[in-house]
């Protein structure tokens, strides 16, 4: 049986004093406080990433976090959120409570017996290759149809599933007018998203941004190309 060691996020304020150990990375966020998070290695062995275990953090974690993503959002001026499952889900209600608005729309991966095919898209994303679908439950159409909507989820990556997202969303009539993340992570997304529209990167929203990191020695350094 594989054993961790506990998860931990710590956020820290803007100003506050701290040091990030080896293992552990701080990301400055667009208030000027750091989220530090630990390093997980991949199964290559020679790459780690930053982990944002977004359903494992202190709820002072989102507490933090919450606000600094409805500001970005609101720039958007939004009618709905709706949110990537899993990860995303925390945030889609904290945001869209933020902003005032009275419920959010949460996708699923779990197919309920209701469930219309035709509103659902393949999806996968970069700590859960096996592919899987992810669905709109059809009671919700009405709440997005016509809708300027942004979309919710804690980090973006590949951008595999927050493109399966926003197609499935604007299949049931919702005008996606952007996207907000607390993290990207690398640049690769960058190119799937504007398989949407040329562009439509520049709609994606972040708190903060976090490399990748390849092995130097008995330590991580960032990728270059990732920063």
């Amino acid at each position: 049986m594989t054993t961790l060691a506990t998860y931990e996020a710590r956020h820290y304020p803007a100003g506050q004093a701290f040091e990030t150990p080896a293992d552990r990375y701080a990301v400055r966020l667009s208030d000027g406080s750091h989220l530090e998070l630990p390093l997980r290695v991949l199964p290559t062995g020679d790459k780690a990433i930053a982990l944002l275990m977004t359903n494992q953090c202190d709820f002072a974690v989102e507490d933090a976090l919450a606000p600094l993503m409805a500001q970005a959002a609101q720039e958007f001026a939004p009618d709905v959120i709706a949110a990537v499952p899993t990860m995303g889900l925390d945030y889609g209600r904290l945001v869209a409570r933020g902003l005032g608005h009275p419920h959010y729309v949460a996708l699923g991966h779990s197919r309920k017996f209701w469930y219309d095919e035709a509103l659902s898209e393949s999806t996968t994303s970069s700590t859960s290759t096996k592919g899987k679908q992810v669905y709109l439950d059809p009671a919700l159409v009405e709440r997005i149809k016509g809708k300027r909507v942004v979309l919710v989820d804690d980090v973006i990556n590949t951008g595999v599933s927050a493109v399966s997202a926003i197609r499935l969303l604007q299949r049931a009539g919702a005008n996606v007018v952007g996207m907000v993340n607390v993290l990207s992570e690398g640049h690769a997304w960058r190119a799937v998203v504007n398989e949407l529209e040329a562009g439509w990167e520049q709609r994606v929203k972040t708190v903060g941004h976090i490399p990748m990191f390849e092995a130097d020695g008995q330590s991580w350094k960032p990728m270059a190309d990732t920063l």
